[in-house]
């Protein structure tokens, strides 16, 4: 079981290579582990059913009588266990993803459907220990592009940016990343396979949007005033036609599917951070102190 535990710290959070060599450190690190990833013991969870399923597709080669973990006992069956949860854990991910979803959805305010969750709600569940998720101090929030600052006293997180953003990344290292999946790239590949070109006119573009649906969003519906206004805007600035692959598409998008498609960053902006990363430039954890989530709770 350590070396399973070990190969999912070292994969999941890859700065704990360097960091944790011996088998003592390891073993005094994990409990406190789910602090630091909540999901950690559910990942855990799905890799020994993955055993199991393993074992049960191979039962005819087995031996009649055997031991706890029998075929983890040699190097190719380890190997085969971790090609699958390397092949499989994205899926898993996008499990928790949607729950994390789901749970920023709740924290919407009755009178927004704009894909922004109050600041002050986002911190209330952590700051009262009913919750290990939505911790990110505001200045992170920033760097991902997930904090809505433009009225600061009504501060909001931009759900689809801390959905997507890479502080929900695991197994971050040299060559890879997995990410919560973009629904987002679903819409847009639809957009695409029915317009079939990079420009599209509003009036198409109206009509094919209003009929794509996702699990917040029911279809067909009517799209507002508004979204079409907007629309038209982006076609006056390009002889009628909206190009579909911009900067100003992805921010109607983000208005047409605000809990789906993410508020592209402004041009310029300072490139996304992940925890570690932030912590190596800033000395600084990417969580909010709970001073700083009490004030804005209670506005002190």
């Amino acid at each position: 079981k350590l070396v399973v535990q070990t190969y999912l710290l070292y994969f999941l959070l890859p700065w704990s290579q360097n960091e944790l060599q011996s088998t003592a450190d390891i073993v005094g690190f994990l409990p406190e582990l789910p602090s630091l990833y909540p999901g950690f013991q559910d990942v855990e969870m799905w890799v020994e059913d993955l055993k199991g399923a393993m074992e049960y597709q191979e039962r005819s080669q087995l031996s009649p009588f055997p031991t706890n973990d029998a075929r983890l006992k040699d190097f190719s069956s380890f190997a085969q266990l971790v090609a699958q949860v390397v092949d499989e854990l994205g899926m898993f991910q996008n499990i928790e993803c949607k729950m994390i979803k789901n749970k920023l959805v709740d924290l919407q305010s009755d009178d927004r459907s704009d894909g922004r969750v109050p600041l002050k709600k986002f911190y209330q569940d952590s700051l009262a220990e009913r919750e290990y998720w939505f911790t990110e101090r505001p200045e992170y929030l920033k760097n991902l592009g997930a904090l809505d600052d433009s009225d600061p006293s009504r501060l909001s997180v931009i759900m689809p940016n801390l959905l997507y953003g890479r502080s929900n990344c695991l197994a971050t290292g040299g060559f890879h990343s997995i990410c919560c999946v973009n629904q987002c790239d679903a819409l847009m590949e639809s957009i695409e396979r029915a317009i079939a070109r990079p420009i599209a006119s509003p009036t198409a573009v109206i009509e094919l949007v209003s009929s794509l649906s996702t699990d917040t969003v029911a279809a067909p519906r009517n799209l507002s005033r508004s979204l079409g206004q907007k629309l038209d805007r982006i076609a006056e600035q390009h002889k009628g036609h909206v190009p579909l692959h911009g900067r100003l598409f992805a921010q109607w998008m983000s208005h047409a599917f605000p809990n789906e498609c993410a508020v592209p960053q402004k041009s310029g902006a300072v490139a996304p951070l992940t925890n570690d990363e932030w912590y190596h430039r800033y000395q600084a954890d990417s969580a909010a102190p709970v001073e700083v989530m009490r004030r804005i709770v209670h506005g002190a």
